[in-house]
């Protein structure tokens, strides 16, 4: 499992092609978690990672652009570590291609 590591901060995490973990988002304090995107926002989808087990939240191409609009929109309606975790999400996805990206929560 990722969150199995000592060295991993709790936070999100982008998953690449290889399994390789990059932070994009050290969980501040709160109540939010990576799982809001799809019930707050309604973005993304889950998988299991065969390899771990963990649950990966997938976000497409099109929601991680819309990311960051509804994270300015709705700045006042939701937890600030809520908020900057999301604008963390676009803030590295934004130089990516299309294809979208896989994330892992570590708590």
């Amino acid at each position: 499992m990722y969150g199995d590591s000592q060295d991993q901060m709790p936070g999100v995490y982008a998953i690449d092609d290889d399994g390789d973990l990059t932070l994009l988002h050290e969980y501040q304090d709160g109540e939010y978690s990576l799982e809001d995107l799809l019930e707050e926002f309604g973005f993304g989808r889950t998988e299991e990672d065969p390899e771990n087990g963990d649950a990966v939240v997938v976000l497409e191409a099109k929601e991680l652009r819309e990311l960051k609009v509804n994270a300015h929109a709705y700045s006042f309606d939701y937890d600030e570590g809520f908020i900057a975790m999301c604008l963390d999400i676009e803030r590295h996805s934004s130089g990516l291609t299309d294809d979208g990206v896989r994330l892992v929560s570590i708590d």
